[in-house]
């Protein structure tokens, strides 16, 4: 039954304004602890608008459960002191109804998911029974712990169920799939994690769905058409969440925590491809760069590299296992049976480190091997293993509007890396260090070649091939398609010159284009045989398939 009391407050300025809060009583067949929950409104989204799903939830969880949806200053709970004079106001107005409640949840949607855990944090941490999100996320600034060896850990003083949509244009997935990873995946105990912070996915469903009626403007203008119905949606979140909550209320029955950990397991099944994506970028929010001081064979810190440690990522592992093999041309019939052992190091590509050719008797003299001054490392490629190090560093933000965004952890831009700056050995100087020593710059390392454009193209095969078949079918269907342009010639501003990525809503595709710069096989080790490319991430591409390359023709205002 859902009652609507209109609150009244005398405001400073002696004006009197009405509160539309919705406060739904429990079914009365239920029996079981009192309990309550607070649900945070998002911004622009009216209190009523939640009575649908709400009411699903009473029905059904094991227990009578009490629901007060406060209304903010402006339909916005960002307003400093709104939310916790909204709690106030409906638990007095549920107190005097005859409110007794034993147990006390805390909830909240899109901006009021995201005001919620702030709440409960500075103001209820010792009374609160446990929290959910809908369409919202801890942010990483609960990211405060650390384990024994200093893998950084995710904090929250109460248990703390998170619930995504796969098509959510506001709390973005990955940005669900990041807090998924670092909740459990990465937790010192992902098994108890599972059930004291877990995330969950709902496959089709969007922004608004936890909800009903009408989307505000904001939300209309970004989110992305659903591919389940309203009530298949709300029927997937209420049971999620109706498990959370029975694990919360009847802790001794383990039917309820199964039911968590089978839907945190599938959720983890469903998003792995982006977990995976991100893992190969060396995803700064999972670790972050080690940028160590370490030493080379020549004593100084050019050519070292980093080792990964459970603080930090020492390297990118695009760059070693797809960039780096491109650039070589390990796959031409010349270079049959030539093998590299590619390390990567994270440092800033603006510095003195720079990619290198190890081995050889003395290498203090011996400049470029195969390059007519210094003999190659082998005598021929059959059989040869070069030991190749590069230098990678991530660009997070394609603009300032994606910084911001990423600062304050919203979850609506991208959180991959806008692009790789990668500076990797070029062809000619591999090939010549493996016994081809006439191997020339122009048939090798051209940036007329496009080589970079090769690496470009294998992050959006890996998307592809990654991605469940849905979501591949759906993106081929509306999703603006990748054009790979030529490589544009970065010299003298590679370091400063962005990958090109424009965006034709017309023709609906994105034309990304590498900047790249090369050098020939001579000269200094330090910018002889080189093959610079900025490059996109294979997680990037990947986001651009679930998210980002939908919005031209799926935006839920093209409906």
């Amino acid at each position: 039954m859902v009652q609507f009391y209109l609150c009244v407050q005398l405001l400073t300025f002696g004006l009197v304004a009405a509160w539309d809060d919705v406060i739904l009583t429990p079914p009365t067949s239920k029996t079981g602890p009192i309990s309550v929950v607070y649900f945070a409104q998002g911004a622009d989204i009216t209190t009523d608008q939640y009575t649908n799903i709400l009411t699903d939830l009473q029905n059904a969880v094991d227990f009578p459960l009490w629901v007060g949806i406060p209304q903010c200053p402006a339909n916005v709970a960002a307003i400093p002191g709104g939310l916790k004079k909204g709690i106030d106001r409906v638990t007095t107005s549920m107190e005097d109804m005859g409110m007794k409640a034993e147990l006390r949840f805390y909830a909240g949607h899109s901006l009021g998911g995201a005001m919620m855990p702030d709440y409960v944090n500075d103001e209820v941490a010792d009374s609160a029974t446990a929290m959910f999100l809908f369409g919202a996320f801890l942010t990483r600034k609960f990211k405060t712990g650390a384990t024994a060896e200093g893998r950084p850990q995710v904090e929250f003083p109460v248990p703390s169920l998170t619930v995504g949509g796969e098509l959510d244009g506001l709390a973005r997935l990955s940005r669900v799939v990041e807090s998924l990873y670092t909740q459990i995946t990465f937790s010192e105990d992902p098994d108890k994690a599972a059930l004291y912070m877990p995330v969950t996915i709902v496959e089709g469903m969007n922004h608004m769905q936890f909800g009903s009626g009408e989307a505000p403007s904001f939300v209309m203008k970004s989110d992305l058409q659903a591919d389940v119905t309203e009530d298949v949606a709300h029927a997937a979140v209420v049971a999620d969440v109706a498990a959370f909550l029975g694990s919360m209320v009847y802790p001794s029955q383990a039917s309820y925590s199964k039911t968590v950990a089978k839907r945190v397991e599938e959720s983890t099944q469903f998003v792995q491809p982006i977990v995976d994506a991100l893992v190969i970028e060396s995803y700064e929010q999972f670790l972050p760069p080690c940028y160590c001081d370490a030493k080379d064979e020549y004593g100084t810190s050019t050519f070292a590299t980093c080792d990964s440690t459970p603080s930090c990522t020492g390297g990118a592992t695009w760059t070693d296992v797809y960039a780096q093999p491109i650039i070589a041309g390990l796959k031409m019939p010349a270079v049959a049976g030539l093998s590299i052992e590619s390390v990567d190091t994270m440092q800033p590509t603006s510095s003195s480190h720079a990619p290198h050719i190890h081995g050889g008797e003395d290498r203090q003299s011996s400049e470029n091997p195969g390059d007519g001054n210094t003999p190659p490392l082998c005598a021929q490629p059959s059989g040869c293993k070069l030991d190749v190090t590069t230098v990678t560093e991530h660009k997070y933000d394609q603009n300032a509007a994606d910084a911001i965004a990423n600062w304050m952890d919203t979850g609506f831009a991208p959180v991959s890396a806008f692009e790789m700056k990668t500076k990797m050995k070029s062809r000619q100087s591999i090939w010549q260090a493996a016994g081809l020593v006439n191997t020339s710059f122009a048939e090798s390392d051209d940036l007329g070649l496009n080589l970079c454009a090769e690496i470009q193209q294998a992050a959006v095969d890996y998307a592809v091939s990654h991605v469940p078949s849905a979501t591949r079918t759906r993106f081929e269907k509306y999703g603006q398609a990748f054009v790979i342009g030529a490589d544009v010639f970065g010299t003298p501003t590679w370091e400063k010159q962005d990958m090109v990525w424009s965006e034709d809503n017309d023709k609906n595709i994105v034309n990304v284009q590498a900047v790249a710069y090369s050098t020939e096989n001579k000269g200094t080790k330090t910018t002889a045989g080189i093959h610079y490319c900025k490059v996109m991430s294979p997680a990037r591409a990947m986001e651009w398939m679930y998210t980002d390359g939908l919005r031209n023709k799926l935006g839920l205002d093209k409906a």
